[in-house]
């Protein structure tokens, strides 16, 4: 049964979910705002779940959820749709990068990316690369990962055509249906991130 779940982006007056707070999400949280590159992290996860997600508070827990240290790669920050994740910050050597420095990936739609664009992107925004091998089974055919230093975030995304192609690619696999990992999702930081 395909899902009808309307083209849309941005926050609305809906109010925040009801939850139950887990000690252990707050002690994860936390240990992110800890970190001295904690005030991007949170800047840009906010643009992120704000621009990027479709509907994200009618649809948090449901078709997308944010986990800070998962057990599966303890990274800092982990956004999944469906199944896959679709935007993480890590340790760049653990995801193609160098060094110990953070890093963020970010799954755009291929359709939007030709080699020319690839090409101007990668030199407009510092430290930007593209790994098409790098991609999830359960993820859409059209995935492509981007990768890039924390503080390109902001260049790479004020090109319209790299909005879009985010957009889209999310939109897809939010049609695939709800998450099976609900029990993942950190409901204390997206009200950090959300009410602040």
């Amino acid at each position: 049964m395909k899902n009808n779940i309307p083209y849309r982006f941005g926050l609305t007056s809906e109010p925040l979910k009801l939850f139950d707070p887990k000690e252990k999400n707050n002690r994860r949280l936390e240990k992110l705002l800890k970190l001295k590159e904690a005030s991007l992290i949170t800047k840009i996860c906010r643009h992120y779940i704000t621009n990027f997600i479709p509907d994200p508070i009618a649809n948090e827990n449901e078709y997308w959820i944010i986990s800070c240290y998962p057990s599966t790669d303890n990274s800092p920050v982990r956004i999944s749709i469906w199944f896959p994740e679709v935007f993480n910050i890590t340790i760049a050597r653990h995801y193609f990068g160098a060094g110990n420095g953070l890093q963020c990936m970010v799954f755009v739609h291929r359709e939007f990316w030709d080699s020319k664009a690839i090409h101007d992107a990668e030199k407009r925004v510092e430290g930007l690369f593209f790994h098409p091998g790098y991609r999830f089974v359960t993820g859409i055919r059209e995935q492509l990962a981007a990768f890039m230093p924390l503080n390109s975030y902001s260049k790479f995304v004020e090109d319209e055509q790299t909005y879009e192609s985010i957009r889209a690619h999310n939109y897809e696999l939010t049609l695939k249906g709800r998450t099976p990992f609900k029990k993942g999702h950190n409901y204390e930081f997206v009200r950090y991130l959300l009410e602040h």
